[in-house]
């Protein structure tokens, strides 16, 4: 951005201050000085690297960016934030986004968070005790409720290994909610629920046929966090969902099991978990804080070691089949962004059973920029086929990830396998720290 473009952003946004200035024209004035300050200061890349991260990071509005699924390019608009505390135990925000990219895709939607804070009980330590430890910060958890809106166009979707394409056009309107278990201790345990109504219409390409199925979709499971002394980090999920069409012929249920482990190579690597606290457009370090984390410029050692087990099982009522378009699929990304199988091509396997095994190692370079091999194995099966560890494809894949504070995660990927080798590039669609999205399949 040039200098006179940010000035002009500036004008906009930094109104004077008066006497009756209200939150949102006084979030809008210190986000006016941010970008003032970041944005005018010189054009060495610090500087400019600074103004970027700023305008896409600050809230209450910021430049919204992030790849839509594979195929449809990347999206850009604007995006707005905003929270308010009514007592001493809630916490409210709004995100709302929408984009355009290239391809004529869109996405466009509303998002609140609702988090409890439970009153903080004071600990009081007799003196003469010994010498005291070191302090700790707690990992804390709070219990959340998500309320959102969301429609998404896809133009350029495949059903399997390009032989087929359509286009999808959803909108996804629930809630979802967290609430973790007071007792499980160390587990760090939460029991998650849902209940989503989603909206579709589906054109074959090649058919010109359309189909407008609407489905109700709710589900619940369980999720453990627990972490050994930092030296190993679990995140486990299980979930099941019952998928009900208001047609006949597609209604089932997906059971889900996630097992995620996380080895920081050194002590002091911070968890790069989504926080629950915020919401899709939001990157603050923890509650209550009042920005995103700062850009890294020094060459300090952080890096992981992760293994994850990803596995779905679908089961169709009787006389149902899942429809294909809420099939899960390996290769490249998914619908959501995922990245699965990445040698192959975008949505090469699709099947209402999969099951995947990934190892990854990621280490830091310089600053925000880190380096990283990953390894996969995974297969899709068909209704009525087992799901097991035989006939696994391969895949294999180097890359360059860019960790700037809050910035959204830039990726680029060289990677091959059986089908040949390929290379991705992709910026994800929530900040740094943001919670995900509603799943599109």
């Amino acid at each position: 951005m040039t200098r006179a473009a940010a000035l002009a952003f500036v004008l906009l946004t930094a109104a004077p201050a008066s006497g009756q200035e209200s939150r949102f024209a006084a979030d809008l004035r210190r986000e006016g000085e941010d970008i003032q300050k970041s944005c005018t200061s010189g054009a060495a890349p610090k500087e400019l690297i600074g103004c970027i991260v700023t305008i896409a990071t600050d809230d209450p509005l910021h430049v919204a960016a992030g790849s839509l699924a594979p195929q449809n390019g990347m999206g850009f608009g604007v995006a707005f934030v905003e929270h308010y505390t009514p007592n001493e135990r809630w916490r409210i925000s709004w995100n709302a986004d929408t984009v355009f990219a290239t391809s004529g895709g869109w996405r466009a939607g509303g998002y609140m968070k609702l988090i409890y804070r439970a009153p903080s009980t004071i600990v009081v330590v007799r003196p003469g005790a010994g010498t005291a430890p070191a302090p700790r910060v707690p990992l804390v958890e709070y219990p959340a409720v998500n309320v959102y809106a969301q429609g998404i166009s896809l133009p350029s979707l495949t059903v399997s290994g390009g032989t087929q394409s359509f286009s999808e056009t959803q909108i996804i309107a629930g809630a979802n909610a967290i609430y973790p278990v007071a007792k499980a201790g160390a587990l760090r345990a939460a029991l998650v629920g849902e209940l989503n109504g989603r909206w579709l219409t589906v054109r074959d390409t090649s058919l010109g046929q359309e189909t407008q199925p609407a489905f109700a979709q709710f589900g619940g499971g369980i999720r453990a966090r627990p972490s050994f002394k930092e030296r190993l980090r679990l995140n486990y999920l299980a979930t099941i969902q019952q998928f009900t069409s208001a047609d006949e012929g597609g209604s089932f249920h997906r059971w889900t099991l996630d097992l995620q482990h996380e080895v920081p190579l050194y002590a002091a690597v911070p968890s790069r978990l989504p926080k629950d606290t915020n919401g899709p457009d939001e990157c603050f370090e923890s509650i209550g804080s009042s920005g995103c984390p700062p850009v890294s410029y020094s060459p300090d050692r952080e890096g992981t070691i992760g293994v994850r087990l990803l596995a779905m099982r679908s089961i169709a009522s009787e006389g149902s089949a899942v429809p294909f378009y809420f099939q899960p699929t390996l290769g490249g990304s998914d619908i959501n962004g995922q990245r699965l199988l990445a040698a192959f091509d975008d949505y090469r396997f699709r099947g209402p059973n999969l099951i995947v095994l990934q190892e990854t190692v990621e280490h830091s370079i310089w600053g925000p920029i880190g380096a990283y091999a990953l390894f996969e194995q995974g297969k899709v099966t068909q209704a009525g086929e087992a799901l097991g560890f035989d006939g696994l494809a391969r895949s294999y894949a180097v890359g360059v990830t860019i960790r700037a504070g809050g910035f959204p995660l830039v990726n680029v990927t060289f990677a091959w396998g059986a089908d040949g080798h390929r290379v991705i590039g992709s910026m994800d669609s929530t900040l740094l720290g943001g919670s995900a999205r509603p799943s599109l399949y």
